[in-house]
């Protein structure tokens, strides 16, 4: 079998693009040949059954519309030339011909139903007036209709384009995320009262990550004289964070780390995990973090939260805007070692079988369900 996977950027690096390089590794191990079709590779990655075909990069300065469509053109024209294919593999990003796409973001909706009130207005403008956002669900719309097959990373993330997408008569696919198993050193929290408690956020995003609500939890937990620390991995400290940290009397509670190349050790330095997400089709830093016994706290928005038992090895957010339920679940770790030690010893007992190996095997059962239907028309 001959795949061409579709993607901007081909890297061991961040989410969508970890998923993929995890992926194509699995897929040639399996025998199958693999075409990957990128703007960049970033990879280095060799293997006799693997080609790279590159894209060129939209132009400098062109707007989000505008890098839309220039992709739409030159990755469409990269496929037909290079082709043919047994199946083409979109990895959500624009193309004119495919058999199978994996979505890695939710709809352009989603906010609409899972915001604060402003944010819910204001994504509704967004979807009426943005051209960036209409050419999106485009897309989304036309990839939903060509595809014969459509992957999701997580349950939520599936009915969230049901809601919104036509989908009967499509075979539909849910393909967890797995979790690096090279891990160095593995360590089961111990928490000894006193010590310094260590959270850690992982991402980019401010509200769609929820940091928002998370930093004012860590304004509820500090008033109450608790001794811990927020570790932010991913973003930089700019002058507006400093100044809502300082407002808020978190200087002392709260580091930016900036972009983190070896998250190994930045793990290994924290007892807990914090997602708590208003967007998220899945969220992979958990699963890394539970790999090296840290706790995980999620909201129930998080495609994670379908793999994880609260109060078994996890705690769940239920109500991803709510400050005073997350302020709770932490000073709960907190104040209890022995909960933190249970926890930590399932989480990592759950993370090990979340392996890339299943989601390499839900993609192929996907293939193979779309090669025993009819051959499309090339």
């Amino acid at each position: 079998m001959h795949v061409a996977m579709v993607l901007r950027q081909f890297s061991p690096f961040g989410g969508l693009e970890l998923y993929t390089f995890e992926l194509v590794k699995g897929l040639l191990d399996r025998g199958l040949r693999v075409t990957v079709i990128c703007e960049k590779d970033d990879t280095n990655y060799q293997h006799e059954k693997l080609n790279v075909i590159n894209f060129a990069a939209p132009p400098r300065g062109a707007n989000k519309a505008d890098k839309i469509r220039h992709y739409f053109q030159v990755a469409s024209a990269a496929v037909a030339e290079s082709g043919p294919y047994d199946l083409i593999h979109s990895q959500h990003f624009p193309i004119r011909q495919v058999d199978v796409v994996t979505f890695h973001n939710h709809t352009i909706f989603r906010l609409t139903e899972v915001g604060q009130r402003w944010e819910q207005l204001l994504n509704l403008i967004k979807v009426n007036t943005s051209q960036a956002y209409k050419l999106r669900d485009q897309h989304d719309r036309e990839l939903c209709h060509q595809a014969r097959c459509l992957i999701f990373p997580a349950k939520v993330c599936m009915d969230d384009f049901k809601r919104h997408y036509e989908l009967e008569n499509k075979h539909l696919a849910i393909a967890h995320p797995g979790a690096s198993t090279e891990v160095p050193l593995v360590k089961v929290h111990s928490i000894e009262p006193g010590q310094t408690f260590n959270f850690l956020f992982v991402g980019k995003g401010y509200r769609k990550k929820g940091l928002d609500v998370l930093q004012q939890a860590c304004k509820i937990v500090a008033s109450h004289k608790k001794n811990f620390k927020l570790q932010i991995a991913g973003l930089k400290l700019k002058p507006q964070d400093r100044a809502r940290l300082a407002l808020a009397g978190l200087t002392k509670h709260v580091d930016y780390l900036g972009f983190q190349k070896d998250m190994n050790a930045v793990y290994q330095k924290s007892s807990c995990i914090i997602l708590p997400s208003r967007i998220e089709p899945f969220g992979m830093a958990p699963i890394e973090g539970m790999l090296r016994g840290l706790i995980p706290i999620v909201s129930r928005t998080c495609g994670v939260a379908e793999v994880l038992s609260d109060e078994k090895d996890s705690l769940i957010l239920e109500d991803h805007l709510k400050v005073q339920e997350l302020a709770a679940l932490m000073e709960k770790l907190i104040d209890n070692p022995d909960l933190c030690h249970r926890l930590s010893l399932a989480a990592l007992g759950t993370a090990q079988k979340l392996n890339w190996n299943q989601t390499v095997e839900s993609t192929i059962s996907a293939y193979n369900a779309v090669l025993s239907t009819s051959v499309s028309n090339r």
